[in-house]
């Protein structure tokens, strides 16, 4: 796949009208993302033409509402990554400023998906919006179509549990914890990466050593609990567990704190970047009145870690 920072940038071709175009923001890349994609690269396969995905960066919240303060599922690397292994051919990633948040919609189909790059068919989710005060909507793309000369396909919302999947429901389910059920709607596990930092060392002192994970700004975490997760770093993965909160334990701390426990793991990761895979919740966050309950929360804890992996997770090493 190749990555194109701008549709004025995409590179001349001869024949005209040979791109189909996904497009969304994608962030997650989730089932009902899935589904837009396949459909996309299916009808480019079938007409021998590409298969491109156009989406905006930043995301349109985070230039026309920074007090929302959206947290995002994914990065553009980790996008860029799970589509192009989904068999895009281009990635179309245009620099959202509020200048082109004044573009209106039709200027936006006309100049861009017809003009810079010559689409051929469009296709969107049915909630997609676009152009000056998200006015455009994917019926508009559907009626200027026959006016500019491209065929457009409105995907149907996809359903799972009685919920129409969206990244906002993923969004939602992660922050409050639930990242069992946020996996089934993703298509598959929700991770997060970052650098392991100094911590205080008191994990060590009561027998449970932690990495101390810091991720980028911006970036979706879940909320404060315990986890089980699968951490990978130094090439290898080791299943671990991960308090995310604020220590209350120890006095309430104004940051949240993501520390890892990896079992059977020995050694040090200081400076290493770690991937963390959430597999299920075990407990949420609470505040102990002595160290010595905190410990024997903590052996509990990794007890019903191991009864999970027992029960649902033990091949994840070998992946």
């Amino acid at each position: 796949m190749k990555t194109i920072y701008g549709a004025k940038n995409f590179p001349s071709i001869k024949e005209q009208k040979q791109l189909v175009v996904a497009l969304g923001n994608f962030d997650g890349l989730h089932v009902a993302h899935k589904k837009i994609i396949d459909r996309a690269r299916e009808i480019a396969r079938a007409r021998d033409r590409k298969c491109a995905v156009f989406l905006l960066d930043p995301h349109p919240a985070k230039v026309l509402f920074p007090e929302s303060d959206l947290q995002l599922i994914s990065t553009i690397k980790e996008r860029a990554e799970v589509l192009g292994a989904w068999g895009v051919d281009y990635l179309i990633i245009e620099d959202f400023t509020r200048e082109f948040s004044k573009l209106p919609p039709h200027d936006f189909v006309k100049n861009y998906l017809v003009g810079f790059l010559r689409a051929a068919e469009i296709i969107t989710g049915f909630d997609y919006s676009f152009g000056l005060g998200g006015q455009g909507t994917s019926q508009d793309l559907s009626r200027w179509g026959r006016q500019l000369g491209y065929r457009a396909e409105v995907m149907p919302p996809v359903m799972c549990q009685g919920e129409v999947i969206s990244s906002s429901l993923i969004r939602e389910l992660i922050g409050s914890g639930d990242v069992a059920r946020a996996a089934i709607f993703l298509g598959g596990h929700f991770t997060i990466t970052g650098s392991v930092v100094r911590g205080e060392g008191r994990g060590r002192n009561l027998g449970y050593p932690t990495a101390n994970l810091e991720t980028g700004p911006g970036m979706l975490i879940p909320g404060n609990s315990v986890y089980l997760t699968l951490a990978a770093c130094q090439g290898r993965k080791y299943f671990s567990l991960t308090n995310i909160g604020r220590k209350p334990t120890f006095g309430q701390s104004d940051k949240v704190v993501i520390e890892v426990h990896l079992m059977d793991f020995s050694g040090n990761l200081y400076g290493e970047e770690l991937m963390l895979t959430f597999l299920n919740k075990i407990r949420k966050e609470k505040y102990f009145s002595g160290v010595d309950l905190l410990v024997k929360q903590i052996g509990a804890d990794e007890k019903r870690a191991k009864e999970l992996i027992a029960e649902k997770y033990q091949d994840m090493l070998q992946d």
